[in-house]
C-alpha cells in the first residue's frame, strides 16, 4: 500500500513512530486509541484530537500527517526540556540551601 493509499491517521501513527520512537505515543494515547489512530481518515484523527488546542485542530485539518508528527515531536521534546530545566534549577536551588 501506498502512502497515497494510507489512512490520514495510520500515517500519522507512522511518523509519530520513526521520529520519536513509541514513547511519545503512548504517552498520550492507550492501546484502544492507537488502533482508533491507525484506522481513522483526516476527520476521525481530528475527532481523536478534540481535547486539543485550536492550533492542533487545524493542523490536523490542514497539514499532511508527516508535518503534524513533526509538530508534536517538536512540542514534546520542548515541554522535555522545560522540564528537564525546571527539575535542574529546584534542584540547583536546594544545593545552595
Amino acid at each position: 500500500m501506498s502512502d497515497d493509499d494510507q489512512l490520514f491517521g495510520a500515517r500519522l501513527y507512522a511518523e509519530l513512530r520513526k521520529l520519536s520512537g513509541y514513547d511519545l505515543i503512548t504517552g498520550i494515547m492507550d492501546y484502544k486509541a492507537i488502533q482508533q489512530l491507525k484506522a481513522a481518515d483526516r476527520e476521525g484523527t481530528v475527532k481523536l484530537f478534540r481535547g486539543s488546542s485550536f492550533e492542533v485542530t487545524q493542523l490536523l485539518r490542514t497539514a499532511e500527517p508527516e508535518e503534524a508528527a513533526r509538530y508534536f515531536v517538536t512540542k514534546a521534546t520542548e515541554a522535555k526540556q522545560d522540564s528537564n530545566d525546571l527539575l535542574a534549577a529546584i534542584s540547583l536551588m536546594i544545593s545552595s540551601l
